[in-house]
């Protein structure tokens, strides 16, 4: 039996090779396409907000909250958190107070403090936190407390004005109400002499966890006041007992309280 020459040996037998059919160009990029699954654009900046570029989910802007307010070295308002998020400020203010709710049974709590939100130690929780930090709590003296005491309810008001209402003199108190930062010059009286007037602080409302001066009781609550709910107010602001410093601000703060009495 003759061969072919140029027919390589077994040939016969080897399989049929499959045939690929011939597709065109557009064929060929419209399978590709079919094949690509489209991804979701990640937003340039996070936020509740109608430009669907910007959109995301409560939870995830929750969480965006939450490291904002621990980061911050001061209470953060609404409208603070609405312009970093670039969110709606009553989605910030409704995930806000969900925060608020979450955080209440636990060691650190998400407050409204001086018109903001900062993170603070539970202030039951103190006592434990001042001894890890060994820090001396802030005390104010019985005339600091008058002092302060008339400053609140009669700013802006006047060191004078301040003395005669005392009957002695308050340069003293000041000072220190001064230095700790719980009450500050606001300007001048226009009258002979030109005497400062006095005024409270932010801080003041941080330090006694107030949202505004609008929590404090009114002259009337205190005169309605028996004199044992009297006293175990004077002694509870005379040893300190306020509210634990913000978490992202704690060990600056009970430093500064060490050294401060």
């Amino acid at each position: 039996m003759s061969t072919d020459p140029k027919e390589p040996r077994g040939a016969e037998h080897a399989p049929a090779e499959p045939s690929i059919p011939e597709l065109s160009a557009d064929e060929l990029i419209g399978g590709v396409e079919a094949e690509l699954v489209e991804e979701p654009i990640a937003p340039a900046h996070p936020g509740v907000a109608k430009a669907a570029p910007r959109s995301i989910s409560e939870l995830h802007l929750k969480g965006v909250i939450e490291s904002l307010v621990f980061a911050s070295d001061k209470p953060m308002t609404p409208s603070d958190l609405a312009k970093v998020t670039h969110a709606e400020a009553r989605d910030i203010r409704k995930l806000l107070g969900e925060l608020h709710e979450e955080y209440k049974p636990r060691g650190i709590n998400l407050d409204e403090v001086a018109g903001g939100w900062q993170f603070r130690s539970s202030a039951a929780n103190a006592p434990f936190v001042r001894e890890l930090l060994q820090a001396k709590p802030i005390k104010l003296s019985r005339a600091q407390v008058e002092t302060l005491a008339i400053v609140v309810y009669r700013q802006p008001v006047t060191r004078p004005e301040v003395d005669e209402i005392r009957g002695v003199d308050s340069g003293a108190a000041l000072k220190i109400l001064l230095e700790r930062d719980l009450v500050r010059m606001m300007g001048r009286k226009e009258e002979a002499g030109r005497p400062v007037l006095y005024g409270t602080t932010s801080h003041f409302l941080t330090f006694f966890g107030l949202k505004s001066l609008r929590d404090l009781p009114t002259l009337r609550e205190f005169t309605e006041l028996t004199a044992e709910s009297e006293a175990e107010l004077s002694a509870s602001m005379m040893a300190g007992a306020t509210p634990a410093p913000s978490s992202s601000a704690e060990g600056r703060t009970s430093k500064e309280r060490a050294g401060g009495d």
